[in-house]
């Protein structure tokens, strides 16, 4: 039996002979044509293991000839041969898909050994076909590999969890799907770590144990069963399980429902779910080994700053804890500005050292159970448990206000001290996923970076001095626009009573009657935000707990403004108190760290300083 089978393509009839005739000793099956047409037309009737074909001839060449077939067949094998001026051209047809090529002249031991490295990668890729289509039926080869690919992507648990349902749903039309696997803290119990499509999640069990699984699940050649879930009779539905095991031992479990098509799940999809579940199993033990080598324990991270994939993997287990007991979750992200200074006086290694003893300064910040990370770019990240927005915000300014004063920051020149740059992002409000978070995290640092607070040198100023800067950038209000905006903003407390969150008036002339109408809609509302009036006779009508009346801080008289900040879209409004000859002038800006800067300086001149909730 013939080696192969090749086709040597060459104009010149003296190689074509040479060429035959030591494929023919060598064992192989060779035949030979004069042009590149003629080769074109011998493959469309014949099958070649391989083409052999000289680059320099006349008509069709052989880059030209190489890219046809190509286009042909992808899988074609193809050799160049050129002389030695040629090689260029030779690793142009490569570019378009030759395997290798030879430069005249050759011997047989050559030409040879080049064919029987290009053949036995062609019977390890027929080799590899072969195995992948005893093994995934009627997956699609093409298809499995990407799901699998997608499912090795990351082993950080969280979001390989969400992959492995998501890919099983898709695989079986499934319109729901829940995954619980082996809990850290009981191993002998499965916890809830992802749903997909059609399921209440509030409506799952947290945890399960073997008594709660289906009956023969415990068997362990067992790879999929189909069964009735949820309530009895009428209320029950079928539900695709899959137990995923390691080593014998039963590491997660999905269950799968309502197909698309209103029908049961039939043997195709059992085999079809069995396939991905199997290369779900090695991915999700990878995870649960990675896991359990880094210590799961918030409070032990491995160093001041833990992985940013560990990170990742606790942010997405907090979310969806906070989306199933409704509840919130906060990120704090830190980087710092030009750092050339600093490293110029500490030298690399000093540097790194620095920055080791800012994410522990940072994590002294945080509370006993938040977490902080770095990722390689020096910035540092924050795991704001059971954290809203205002709860954020008040760690943010602590933060700011805590770290220069640091023996960090004091024990450097001034000129070397980098810029802190801080931003907060919370669910749900600011995003329904973690990468939503993180991205709206990336937009307020760039905000930070371009914040009015910097270019107009707030930080210098008193809060009285900050408001008339803001009311030098101001343009003229168009009639009564600061009242309907206060009239909006206390309406959203009212429509909004469990959004947490402050909000700061001081009326004047200006904003009294809005003010007043805003108010009396309030009497009796049970709200989560604090509304602080300032007015110079503190005290008024008894709102309820929600309203409080204080006296605005001593020094400069302030014009009308209003604060907002919490769940809800920050917001700062001041307005000039007088009109001049063109109308009023106006300030209002959504810019979430110019109204943080403002209420917090607010705070420290009434008194109140940064405490807060965290």
């Amino acid at each position: 039996m013939a080696k192969g089978r090749v086709l040597a393509v060459d104009d010149q009839r003296y190689f074509r002979e040479l060429v035959v005739g030591m494929l023919g000793e060598a064992g192989y099956d060779a035949r030979s044509v004069s042009t590149g047409e003629e080769a074109l037309r011998l493959l469309e009737q014949a099958d070649f293991d391989v083409v052999l074909t000289d680059l320099v001839m006349p008509g069709l060449d052989g880059t030209e000839l190489v890219r046809r077939i190509r286009e042909r067949d992808p899988e074609q094998d193809v050799i160049v041969v050129t002389g030695v001026v040629d090689v260029k051209t030779a690793v142009e047809a490569m570019k378009v898909g030759a395997n290798d090529y030879l430069i005249k002249p050759f011997d047989a031991g050559t030409l040879t050994a080049a064919l029987e490295a290009v053949l036995g990668q062609r019977r390890l890729r027929a080799e590899h076909a072969r195995l992948l289509a005893e093994n995934i039926e009627y997956l699609g080869e093409r298809s499995l590999f990407e799901r699998a690919v997608a499912l090795f992507s990351s082993l950080a648990l969280t979001p390989l969890c969400q992959r492995i349902v998501e890919a099983l749903c898709l695989e079986t039309d499934a319109q729901g799907g829940v995954l619980w696997v082996q809990a850290e803290e009981h191993p002998e119990r499965l916890a809830l770590a992802a749903a997909r499509g059609l399921v209440r999640v509030d409506a799952e069990p947290e945890s399960l144990a073997a008594a709660d699984l289906p009956a023969g699940l415990g068997e362990r050649g067992l790879r999929s069963l189909v069964e009735n879930w949820g309530q009895r009779g009428a209320g029950a539905r079928q539900g695709l399980f899959l137990p995923l095991r390691r080593e014998g031992e039963l590491v997660g479990l999905v269950r799968l429902s309502d197909k698309q098509d209103g029908g049961g799940f039939d043997p195709v999809d059992r085999s079809c779910a069995e396939k991905v579940a199997r290369f779900a199993e090695m991915a999700l033990a990878a995870a649960l080994r990675i896991r359990a080598l880094e210590g799961r324990r918030p409070e032990d991270p491995g160093g001041p700053a833990c992985p940013l994939a560990y990170f990742e993997d606790a942010a997405h287990k907090e979310i969806e804890q906070a989306r199933r007991a409704g509840g919130s979750v906060s990120l704090l992200a830190l980087e710092l500005g030009p750092c050339e200074r600093l490293r110029q006086e500490l030298g690399e290694a000093g540097e790194r050292r620095w920055r080791a003893g800012l994410a522990e300064a940072l994590r002294q910040q945080l509370r006993t159970g938040d977490l902080v990370a770095a990722d390689p770019q020096g910035a540092l990240f924050g795991l704001l448990r059971a954290s809203d927005a205002l709860g954020a915000a008040f760690l943010k300014q602590r933060t700011r206000a805590a770290l220069p004063e640091s023996p960090l920051f004091r024990d450097l020149p001034p000129a070397a001290r980098p810029e802190l740059r801080l931003a907060a992002a919370s669910w749900p409000g600011d995003g329904a996923e973690l990468a939503a978070l993180l991205a709206r995290l990336a937009e307020r640092l760039e905000e930070e970076r371009r914040s009015p607070v910097r270019v107009l040198g707030l930080e210098r100023l008193s809060f009285a001095q900050c408001l008339a800067a803001l009311l030098e950038e101001s343009d003229t209000e168009l009639p009564h626009t600061a009242e309907q905006i206060t009239r909006f903003a206390l309406a959203e407390v009212r429509r909004r009573p469990r959004d947490a969150g402050l909000l700061y008036v001081a009326p004047g002339r200006a904003l009294a009657g809005a003010l007043r109408e805003g108010l009396e809609a309030l009497r009796g509302v049970p709200a989560r935000t604090e509304v602080v009036v300032l007015a110079a006779e503190a005290g008024g009508p008894e709102l309820g707990p929600a309203v409080s009346w204080q006296r605005p801080p001593a020094g400069e008289p302030l014009p009308p403004f209003l604060l907002r900040l919490g769940d809800a879209p920050a917001y700062a409004l001041v307005r000039a108190e007088k009109a001049g000859a063109d109308g009023a002038r106006l300030f209002h800006s959504a810019d979430r760290g110019l109204v943080e800067h403002l209420l917090f300086q607010l705070r420290r001149e009434l008194g109140a300083g940064l405490a807060g909730r965290a």
